[in-house]
């Protein structure tokens, strides 16, 4: 088959590894997490998914290595903790299985330890560590970290990246940017300390190589060790892209990777996750212009979904992958849709932040534009009915559209009936805003989806008894 996006479509090796397409599923947070720090069910099925939509690498998130000093409710590794490993090890198997390369990142929270719990009152009683004292802006106080606990943070590294390997991982992704510990000591914002981890840039590069060195000696020289940074923090204080192409050229020499993300948590959510109201790929000028100082492939990420737009960011040489989180809860099989030349039936991800909404509130996954997101575990395939039936389907806006397509994949005769003369109900009215675009454009998808599973659509004609 020739291939629309053959750029976006080719392979891509790192270290010894070999990735089949430039499509990487971002670092995304399970859902049933232990208390001791183990993947669940729910959240093997969770990346599983992504596995079998076509995904080149799928990135589990977050594994805490220090849990003395950042007991977020995240996962941990190790040997201590029986059910961890194994785990880690069928969650690795599950995406393996798929033909993508299994990923997990690695991280601290530093000053931030607690960020994901979703009992907020726990996250203040714990121990907060940074590389400064200070006082968070919530009140919470900061205490600095000493020499022998950056030494010892820096070995965990290393120690979890080796059982990492061991359960079956084939990449690592060490997560410095949005604000966490590493990132915390790269940022003079965060970072004012007077010895050898801080003041001039390479010093405060010194814990983030620390750590690089310490997980290169875990897991060998040719397994592919992949770098988070943000390429600016993009809030008046912190470093700015200049200094982020410095940074980049200090941590290249350990890594194969370098991910090249925006802004922080605290200071900048919007740029890290772009919104409706940003354009896509608006992070994109941050990945294009740290490569042009670097030898090594670099990645980027922010409001991705339009293969058109993917497909030029690796052609024009900005970026040599390109990572999604949001878009690929929207549409799993988004990257399988590319490869396949379906690119008209993308589900787009409208950017309305439900899913992160959901996981902060309640501690579960949800998607507005897919039902399947929190429900992996029920499975994807949909099944044929025992009996066909014939289906009447009043009304032809994004919920009679997505009831009648699911009705057909069944197998039963499907005729849906619209009163007007276009599809869409009350999305329609979303067409005169730009930001909302992909709302509008979600009726279509809908439409089109129905149609190829065999939905008869009668426009102009009202259901009556």
């Amino acid at each position: 088959m020739e291939r629309k996006y053959s750029n976006l479509c080719s392979s891509i090796t790192l270290g010894r590894t070999t990735f089949r397409n430039r499509i990487f599923s971002a670092p995304m947070g399970g859902t049933d997490i232990t208390n001791d720090g183990c993947i669940g069910p729910k959240s093997t099925a969770f990346y599983e998914l992504r596995a079998k939509g076509g995904a080149g690498a799928v990135t589990v998130s977050e594994c805490m290595v220090h849990p003395k000093t950042d007991g977020s409710h995240a996962y941990h590794l190790d040997e201590s903790i029986l059910n961890s490993l194994s785990c880690a090890t069928y969650t690795a198997d599950a995406i393996r299985r798929h033909g993508a390369i299994p990923s997990l990142e690695l991280s601290h929270s530093g000053m931030y330890a607690g960020t994901y719990m979703t009992d907020k009152s726990r996250q203040k009683s714990m121990n907060q560590w940074g590389p400064s004292e200070t006082v968070r802006e919530d009140g919470v106080q900061v205490r600095a970290l000493s020499k022998e606990m950056i030494d010892e943070i820096a070995a965990s590294y290393g120690h979890v990246a080796a059982l990492a390997k061991r359960a079956g991982f084939e990449m690592l992704l060490i997560h410095g940017g949005h604000g966490w510990l590493i990132n915390q000591f790269l940022s003079g914002y965060f970072n004012k300390r007077t010895d050898e981890y801080g003041g001039s840039l390479e010093n405060r590069c010194r814990f983030a190589i620390q750590v690089l060195m310490a997980v290169r000696e875990a897991v060998g020289p040719f397994f592919p060790i992949e770098f988070r940074m943000s390429g600016s923090e993009l809030f008046e204080g912190g470093y700015d892209l200049d200094e982020g192409c410095r940074i980049a050229k200090q941590i290249e020499p350990y890594i194969d990777l370098l991910h090249v993300s925006a802004g922080t948590y605290q200071k900048g959510f919007g740029d890290t996750h772009p919104s409706m109201f940003k354009a896509h790929g608006c992070n994109v000028y941050l990945a294009a212009e740290i490569k042009k100082h670097v030898k090594i492939p670099v990645a980027t990420i922010g409001g991705l979904n339009d293969p058109v737009q993917m497909e030029e960011i690796i052609a024009s040489g900005k970026a040599d992958v390109i990572y999604m989180a949001r878009a690929l809860l929207a549409d799993p099989f988004l990257p399988r849709k590319i490869v396949e030349n379906r690119e008209d039936e993308i589900v787009k991800c409208l950017r309305c932040f439900t899913c992160m909404a959901e996981r902060a509130a309640t501690a579960t996954r949800r998607c507005t534009v897919n039902p399947l997101i929190g429900r992996e575990c029920e499975g994807n395939e949909v099944f044929q009915a025992s009996r066909r039936k014939k289906v009447l389907v009043a009304g032809g806006g994004p919920g009679g559209l997505y009831a009648a397509y699911t009705a057909a994949r069944r197998g039963h005769q499907v005729i849906l009936c619209e009163k007007e003369e276009e599809l869409g109900g009350i999305l329609k009215s979303e067409q005169a805003l730009p930001f909302k675009h992909e709302m509008y454009e979600l009726a279509g998808t809908y439409a089109l989806l129905a149609r190829r599973a065999g939905v008869e659509i009668r426009l102009n004609t009202e259901v009556t008894r």
